[in-house]
């Protein structure tokens, strides 16, 4: 007889926004969780809802919420032309199987003279759908020239 782990639960938040009442996902644990992240700017956007008086949300159900918003998000693709629809369905289906890894952390590679400079991963996949923008404060100083020269348009892992 297998035991089953119990499943993740998340404590919400209300928090007063621009005039609004809205939740927020707090983490149990410290380490990264962009998944939260990127649900916490779904609901600062709006485009996420749960219960007034809802108090905690399943791990499951957050995975749930941001993958209906991939889909919806995105739905009308037929008059960008059925190459672009395709293109575009498979990345959906792509970000939907990646969604759980961002429970644990963001596979991202950033180059160091931009803060929105990034190398292409899967990860990054989900936020461009979602039309979340990802910034890192890695930063070159420019009056450093010598690193500046040195780091190019290098990115972290070169």
């Amino acid at each position: 007889m297998s035991v089953n782990a119990p499943e993740l639960v998340y404590k919400l938040k209300r928090i007063e926004f621009l005039g609004r009442s809205l939740p927020i996902v707090l983490q149990n644990e410290n380490g990264p969780c962009p998944l939260l992240a990127l649900v916490n700017i779904l609901f600062l956007r709006n485009e996420l809802q749960v219960r007034a008086s809802q108090a905690e949300i399943s791990h499951n159900e957050l995975l749930s919420m941001v993958a209906s918003r991939l889909i919806d998000s995105n739905a009308n693709l037929d008059a960008k032309g059925e190459e672009y629809a395709r293109n575009t369905q498979q990345n959906i289906q792509d970000a939907i199987n990646m969604l759980p890894k961002l429970a644990h952390g963001l596979d991202v590679n950033v180059r160091f003279r931009d803060i929105q400079d990034f190398e292409y991963t899967q990860e990054s996949t989900i936020f461009d759908l979602l039309d979340v923008s990802l910034v890192h404060g890695w930063l070159v100083d420019p009056q450093d020239q010598v690193t500046a020269r040195a780091l190019g348009d290098k990115s972290y892992n070169q």
